[in-house]
């Protein structure tokens, strides 16, 4: 078992700079070859990384998240995730490059430097913890996105203004198209890190008999997702520009990662409950 998910895990890096070098080609116009084939190697790629962590988890006994290069392997595997839906809901493909670059390095980081130690902390060995952790860290994945398309959004609003039709502003999607992907990433991460969220609180009701702990983590978790379901709702009823979105996605993301390096700072690990 360890062989099997040690050669995926050396495996996965090539597989993605084929599927980044493919989302390259449609990107620059070079070669549109396999445009149309693109989900179907977004989903073979996203179960063969799913073994993988399936088959680190069985071995280890635990959700492969308690490293760094664990988590940089979820992250990948979540960026891509996230992205295949988005991408399946508005069959455009032109921010793919990007996205799939941002997936690229963490696969390349964590293939070799995988932690084959079993993990001892309960916690993490729990399934609904797993479920937990894993939402979360999609549900940031998403959000992330989401400011990744807001960025995109900026610059071809600027181009629009300022009337620069250059190879930038015929590469990257319409306005209206990043403007939605957006907003559905958005939308995504809201979902996921609340279930997550409500998950974690009902299991430290079971652990500590109450359904808050005072941890800078969940603290800080549950600040971020209020944050953005305050905006979302708010945007709806108050008409928002797509615009004013655009920058708020990215001043939420901006607090979203100051916010996690204050996290990392505080301890090793995810929870260090026990």
């Amino acid at each position: 078992m360890q062989f099997v998910s040690q050669f995926l895990s050396y495996l996965l890096p090539v597989l993605y700079l084929i599927l980044l070098y493919i989302y390259y080609n449609i990107f620059t116009g070079k070669n549109r070859k396999y445009e149309s084939k693109t989900q179907t190697l977004l989903l073979v790629l996203l179960i063969i990384h799913g073994i993988e962590i399936v088959l680190r988890q069985l071995y280890l006994k635990a959700m492969p998240l308690s490293s760094a290069f664990d988590a940089s392997s979820f992250l990948a595997f979540s960026i891509l995730l996230v992205y295949y839906i988005i991408e399946r809901s508005f069959e455009n493909r032109a921010s793919g490059f990007f996205i799939i670059l941002f997936a690229f390095f963490p696969a390349l980081v964590s293939a070799f430097n995988h932690v084959w130690e079993k993990e001892s902390n309960p916690l993490l060995a729990n399934p609904t913890f797993a479920i937990h952790a894993s939402l979360n860290v999609i549900g940031y994945t998403a959000l992330a996105i989401s400011a990744i398309y807001a960025l995109m959004y900026i610059i071809q609003y600027k181009n629009i203004k300022q009337r620069r039709f250059n190879r930038i502003y015929d590469q990257l999607p319409p306005v209206t198209y990043l403007e939605n992907m957006s907003k559905r990433a958005v939308l995504i991460g809201i979902i996921l890190m609340g279930v997550g969220i409500m998950m974690g609180h009902f299991q430290t009701k079971q652990a500590f008999g109450r359904y808050f702990f005072w941890d800078p983590k969940v603290i800080i978790t549950d600040f971020i997702w209020l944050m953005y379901l305050s905006v979302y709702v708010t945007s709806h009823f108050k008409k928002w520009s797509a615009r004013s979105m655009a920058y708020l996605s990215i001043f939420g993301f901006s607090i979203l990662l100051v916010s996690i390096i204050i996290v990392f700072s505080v301890g090793k690990s995810f929870h260090e409950f026990y």
